[in-house]
Protein backbone atom coordinates (compact mmCIF):
# COMPACT_ATOMS: atom_id res chain seq x y z
CA UNK A 1 0.00 0.00 0.00
CA UNK A 2 2.85 2.57 0.91
CA UNK A 3 4.49 1.94 -2.21
CA UNK A 4 1.37 2.90 -4.25
CA UNK A 5 1.50 6.44 -2.21
CA UNK A 6 2.13 9.43 -4.11
CA UNK A 7 4.73 12.36 -1.95
CA UNK A 8 1.49 14.08 -1.36
CA UNK A 9 0.20 10.91 0.51
CA UNK A 10 2.91 9.70 2.12
CA UNK A 11 3.43 10.92 5.62
CA UNK A 12 6.63 12.40 6.92
CA UNK A 13 7.40 10.94 10.58
CA UNK A 14 4.27 11.72 12.33
CA UNK A 15 2.90 14.11 9.83
CA UNK A 16 -0.92 14.77 8.17
CA UNK A 17 -0.28 13.74 4.58
CA UNK A 18 -1.64 16.33 2.86
CA UNK A 19 -4.70 14.32 0.76
CA UNK A 20 -6.51 11.81 2.10
CA UNK A 21 -5.90 8.35 2.17
CA UNK A 22 -7.83 4.97 2.79
CA UNK A 23 -6.64 5.46 6.87
CA UNK A 24 -7.45 8.86 7.65
CA UNK A 25 -8.29 12.42 5.96
CA UNK A 26 -5.63 14.88 5.04
CA UNK A 27 -4.78 17.84 6.26
CA UNK A 28 -6.64 19.68 3.88
CA UNK A 29 -9.80 18.06 4.53
CA UNK A 30 -9.46 17.90 8.03
CA UNK A 31 -8.75 22.05 8.28
CA UNK A 32 -11.56 22.76 5.70
CA UNK A 33 -13.96 20.40 8.10
CA UNK A 34 -12.78 21.94 11.73
CA UNK A 35 -13.40 25.58 9.88
CA UNK A 36 -16.73 24.76 8.26
CA UNK A 37 -17.75 23.37 11.62
CA UNK A 38 -16.69 26.71 13.34
CA UNK A 39 -18.35 28.73 11.27
CA UNK A 40 -21.76 27.04 11.32
CA UNK A 41 -21.23 27.28 15.67
CA UNK A 42 -20.78 31.49 14.63
CA UNK A 43 -23.37 31.77 12.37
CA UNK A 44 -26.14 29.75 14.70
CA UNK A 45 -24.50 32.29 17.21
CA UNK A 46 -24.76 35.47 15.08
CA UNK A 47 -28.50 34.63 13.92
CA UNK A 48 -29.95 33.94 17.14
CA UNK A 49 -28.37 36.73 18.62
CA UNK A 50 -29.21 38.93 15.82
CA UNK A 51 -33.28 37.81 15.85
CA UNK A 52 -33.31 38.50 19.88
CA UNK A 53 -32.38 42.60 18.83
CA UNK A 54 -34.81 45.16 17.96
CA UNK A 55 -34.68 47.19 14.92
CA UNK A 56 -31.18 49.17 14.77
CA UNK A 57 -27.80 50.11 13.98
CA UNK A 58 -26.59 46.48 16.43
CA UNK A 59 -29.23 43.99 14.45
CA UNK A 60 -27.63 45.05 11.11
CA UNK A 61 -23.76 44.91 12.33
CA UNK A 62 -24.52 41.52 13.29
CA UNK A 63 -26.37 40.70 9.82
CA UNK A 64 -24.18 41.93 8.28
CA UNK A 65 -21.65 40.32 10.01
CA UNK A 66 -24.10 36.50 9.44
CA UNK A 67 -24.40 37.52 5.75
CA UNK A 68 -20.28 37.89 5.21
CA UNK A 69 -19.91 34.80 6.94
CA UNK A 70 -22.63 32.84 4.71
CA UNK A 71 -21.13 33.83 1.92
CA UNK A 72 -17.39 32.71 3.08
CA UNK A 73 -18.99 29.45 4.60
CA UNK A 74 -20.80 29.09 1.14
CA UNK A 75 -17.37 28.99 -0.82
CA UNK A 76 -15.68 26.80 1.56
CA UNK A 77 -18.12 23.67 1.60
CA UNK A 78 -17.69 24.04 -2.08
CA UNK A 79 -14.33 24.07 -2.26
CA UNK A 80 -14.85 20.82 0.43
CA UNK A 81 -16.74 19.41 -2.37
CA UNK A 82 -14.33 20.20 -5.29
CA UNK A 83 -11.19 18.35 -2.88
CA UNK A 84 -13.99 16.07 -2.05
CA UNK A 85 -13.92 14.88 -5.80
CA UNK A 86 -10.07 15.61 -6.29
CA UNK A 87 -9.19 13.33 -3.15
CA UNK A 88 -11.98 10.68 -2.41
CA UNK A 89 -12.46 9.91 1.61
CA UNK A 90 -12.00 7.15 3.22
CA UNK A 91 -14.04 4.56 2.66
CA UNK A 92 -17.04 4.07 3.67
CA UNK A 93 -18.28 0.89 6.84
CA UNK A 94 -18.47 -2.01 5.33
CA UNK A 95 -22.10 -2.30 6.72
CA UNK A 96 -24.72 -1.30 4.87
CA UNK A 97 -26.98 -0.04 7.21
CA UNK A 98 -24.66 1.90 8.78
CA UNK A 99 -23.02 3.35 5.16
CA UNK A 100 -26.20 4.12 3.43
CA UNK A 101 -26.88 6.58 6.99
CA UNK A 102 -23.56 7.78 6.55
CA UNK A 103 -24.05 9.00 3.41
CA UNK A 104 -27.70 10.21 4.06
CA UNK A 105 -25.95 12.56 6.54
CA UNK A 106 -23.39 13.66 4.64
CA UNK A 107 -26.02 14.92 1.39
CA UNK A 108 -28.57 15.96 3.75
CA UNK A 109 -25.66 18.34 5.59
CA UNK A 110 -24.00 19.44 2.51
CA UNK A 111 -27.71 20.47 1.15
CA UNK A 112 -28.24 22.46 4.25
CA UNK A 113 -24.86 24.10 4.27
CA UNK A 114 -25.43 25.31 0.78
CA UNK A 115 -29.06 26.34 0.32
CA UNK A 116 -28.86 28.63 3.67
CA UNK A 117 -26.68 31.35 2.30
CA UNK A 118 -29.09 31.08 -1.12
CA UNK A 119 -32.04 31.25 0.96
CA UNK A 120 -30.41 33.69 3.12
CA UNK A 121 -29.42 35.49 0.07
CA UNK A 122 -32.95 35.59 -1.14
CA UNK A 123 -34.15 36.82 2.42
CA UNK A 124 -32.25 39.73 2.07
CA UNK A 125 -33.16 40.77 -1.55
CA UNK A 126 -37.62 40.05 -0.89
CA UNK A 127 -36.44 42.30 2.47
CA UNK A 128 -34.83 45.05 0.46
CA UNK A 129 -31.01 44.50 2.08
CA UNK A 130 -28.14 44.56 0.28
CA UNK A 131 -26.31 41.42 0.38
CA UNK A 132 -22.28 42.20 0.61
CA UNK A 133 -19.15 40.16 1.79
CA UNK A 134 -17.51 42.58 4.17
CA UNK A 135 -18.06 45.39 2.57
CA UNK A 136 -15.68 44.60 -0.54
CA UNK A 137 -18.35 44.26 -2.85
CA UNK A 138 -21.78 43.64 -2.90
CA UNK A 139 -24.08 40.47 -4.39
CA UNK A 140 -27.00 41.49 -7.19
CA UNK A 141 -30.86 41.14 -5.81
CA UNK A 142 -32.25 37.75 -6.77
CA UNK A 143 -35.71 39.13 -6.32
CA UNK A 144 -37.74 41.97 -6.36
CA UNK A 145 -38.47 43.39 -2.68
CA UNK A 146 -41.74 41.37 -1.26
CA UNK A 147 -42.71 41.41 2.62
CA UNK A 148 -44.67 38.71 2.06
CA UNK A 149 -42.17 36.70 0.36
CA UNK A 150 -39.79 37.36 3.19
CA UNK A 151 -42.17 36.37 6.06
CA UNK A 152 -41.75 32.92 4.37
CA UNK A 153 -38.28 32.96 3.67
CA UNK A 154 -37.34 34.15 7.08
CA UNK A 155 -39.19 30.90 8.13
CA UNK A 156 -37.23 28.67 5.31
CA UNK A 157 -34.05 30.07 6.64
CA UNK A 158 -35.08 29.36 10.48
CA UNK A 159 -36.15 25.70 9.58
CA UNK A 160 -33.33 24.77 7.48
CA UNK A 161 -31.06 25.97 10.89
CA UNK A 162 -32.30 24.12 13.83
CA UNK A 163 -32.44 21.16 11.01
CA UNK A 164 -29.09 21.73 10.46
CA UNK A 165 -28.52 22.05 14.24
CA UNK A 166 -30.15 18.52 14.76
CA UNK A 167 -28.01 17.16 12.05
CA UNK A 168 -24.94 18.35 13.57
CA UNK A 169 -26.27 16.82 16.83
CA UNK A 170 -26.91 13.89 15.41
CA UNK A 171 -23.69 13.77 13.07
CA UNK A 172 -21.12 14.57 16.12
CA UNK A 173 -23.05 11.74 18.35
CA UNK A 174 -22.68 8.86 15.46
CA UNK A 175 -18.80 9.93 15.70
CA UNK A 176 -18.54 9.43 18.86
CA UNK A 177 -20.98 6.02 18.73
CA UNK A 178 -18.09 4.83 16.72
CA UNK A 179 -15.46 5.76 18.72
CA UNK A 180 -16.35 4.46 22.24
CA UNK A 181 -18.61 1.47 21.43
CA UNK A 182 -17.92 0.17 17.64
CA UNK A 183 -13.91 1.43 18.46
CA UNK A 184 -13.43 2.11 14.95
CA UNK A 185 -11.24 4.99 13.57
CA UNK A 186 -14.04 6.82 11.67
CA UNK A 187 -13.52 10.14 14.38
CA UNK A 188 -9.58 9.81 14.65
CA UNK A 189 -8.89 10.06 11.28
CA UNK A 190 -10.41 13.90 11.04
CA UNK A 191 -8.53 14.60 14.25
CA UNK A 192 -5.25 16.58 13.60
CA UNK A 193 -3.43 15.84 16.75
CA UNK A 194 -4.06 11.42 16.79
CA UNK A 195 -0.42 10.06 14.94
CA UNK A 196 -2.58 7.31 13.37
CA UNK A 197 -5.96 6.25 12.79
CA UNK A 198 -7.28 3.48 15.37
CA UNK A 199 -7.76 0.07 13.65
CA UNK A 200 -10.32 -2.17 13.85
CA UNK A 201 -11.63 -5.42 12.72
CA UNK A 202 -13.92 -3.23 10.33
CA UNK A 203 -13.11 -0.82 7.58
CA UNK A 204 -14.01 2.72 8.50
Amino acid sequence: MAADLTPMDRPAGHSIPLRNTPERYGIVAQALHWLIAALVAVQFVLGVKAHGLPLGLERLILLARHKSLGLTLFALVMLRLAWRMYSPPPPWSSQAPLRTAARLSHGLLYALLLAMPIAGWLLSSASNLTVSWFGLFSLPDLVAPDRRLAHWLLLTHQTMAWLLLAVVVIHTGAAFWHHRILKDNVLTRMLPFTRRARRSGRPP
